[in-house]
């Protein structure tokens, strides 16, 4: 723990540098600079200063929260320069090998230049704050008391002192024209403190969320991040979940009666970090009757064999983000079988779905990925009796 404590920043710092040096040097060939002196100091003082943003809204998070906004934009104009750039390298050095005429700097390619990072950035935005609606559809090769089922999925909202009201509110009231039979919050509802969700009234927004059955919740690894802390304690967590009417299932079963499923929700992968032991499925399982529809809620979906072996039908998992910011995703796909969307293992009649959530993390864009709402139409076996 104390290892990982210390690489991952030094990690973060590292590659923020990189990316300033990169950045820095092809700014001077491509707006022509020529800096001497205390000019170029203070150009670079800047450029890494910008570059290592990230690491700068990390500490302001939650102490100043225009400042930390400040520097996750920043942030997020050096990932859409680094973009731009690699466009305009690879279009420069092209032409360098293969064309009898050099594309050289100047005014117009200055001013594209610009206009593509700006377009960029608020392209990503847009993906970020504006959230699509995503359909599926399931099919149990088990009986249920019901034919059909509609599940309404949310994860990842990231939920902080950023948050606006406005936001949440677009997300309920889309969610409550979908007409749920329930709902499901796969984790990372909260981005590290719980402080914000009470003190902006969200547990009293969440409250507006309609279903017929109700909302269920599970735990993910940011509802940890901070549990270590007064006021944002699990069981203070927990606590605001229910006071928002949501059910919290943490490695609980839940007997849904009227529809003849079994509904599981497991703690987070990360508890065992905060000294939370965290049920194996294979115990879960034990009280679940496999010959009715099982549906399991794990926010992190890092094993889709063992729910597929145990007899889970559909499992449901949030947490990548789909990537968010290309090429995570590229390395996404090293990770886990099924980053995004629908995966099928039809041997064992298992179905994973995983969402790229509805907020995000860090810097205030997604880059080949959208924030979104999933619809799960669920249909069942017909029963032979």
């Amino acid at each position: 723990m104390g290892f990982i404590n210390f690489a991952v920043p030094f990690i973060a710092i590292t590659i923020c540098i990189l990316i300033s040096v990169y950045l820095g040097k092809r700014w001077l060939f491509w707006f022509n600079f020529h800096l001497t002196g205390y000019c170029k100091i203070i150009y670079w003082v800047v450029v890494v200063s910008a570059g290592l943003s990230f690491v700068f809204s990390r500490i302001s998070d939650g102490t100043i929260n225009k400042l930390s906004l400040l520097f996750n934009c920043i942030f997020a104009v050096m990932l859409c320069s680094i973009f731009t750039l690699l466009i305009f390298d690879a279009i420069y050095l092209f032409s360098k090998l293969f064309s009898k005429k050099k594309l050289k700097p100047n005014l117009w390619l200055k001013i594209v230049y610009i206009s593509v990072v700006l377009s960029l950035f608020y392209w990503g935005h847009e993906m970020a704050i504006s959230p699509k609606t995503v359909y599926y559809q399931v099919k149990i090769d088990k009986p249920a008391h019901v034919a059909h089922l509609r599940i309404v999925q949310l994860s990842d909202i990231h939920i902080n002192e950023l948050t606006s009201t406005e936001f949440i509110q677009h997300m309920i009231d889309k969610v409550n024209q979908l007409n749920a039979d329930f709902i499901v919050i796969t984790g990372d509802t909260l981005d590290k403190r719980l402080a914000p969700f009470i003190e902006h009234d969200f547990d009293k927004q969440l409250q507006q969320l309609k279903s017929k059955y109700g909302t269920y919740i599970i735990f993910g690894n940011h509802e940890y991040l901070n549990t270590r802390k007064q006021n944002n304690r699990e069981e203070d967590i927990i606590h605001a979940f229910e006071q928002a009417n949501m059910k919290v299932l943490k490695d609980d079963i839940v007997y849904l009666d009227d529809l003849g499923i079994t509904l599981i929700g497991r703690d987070d992968f990360s508890s065992a970090l905060y000294d939370v032991k965290r049920s194996t499925l294979t115990e879960l399982m034990m009280f679940a009757d496999t010959n009715t529809p099982v549906i399991l809620l794990d926010h992190q979906p890092k094993d889709l064999t063992e729910p597929a072996k145990l007899g889970v039908d559909l499992m449901i998992s949030g947490h990548t983000h789909a990537g968010q910011i290309f090429p995570i995703n590229l390395i996404e796909k090293l990770m886990y079988k099924n980053v995004y969307g629908l995966y099928q293992n039809k041997d064992n009649n298992f179905t994973s779905i995983v969402s790229s959530g509805y907020g995000f993390w860090g810097p205030p864009i997604r880059l080949m990925t959208r924030s979104e709402i999933v619809v799960i139409d669920v249909v069942f076996k017909k029963s032979t009796q």
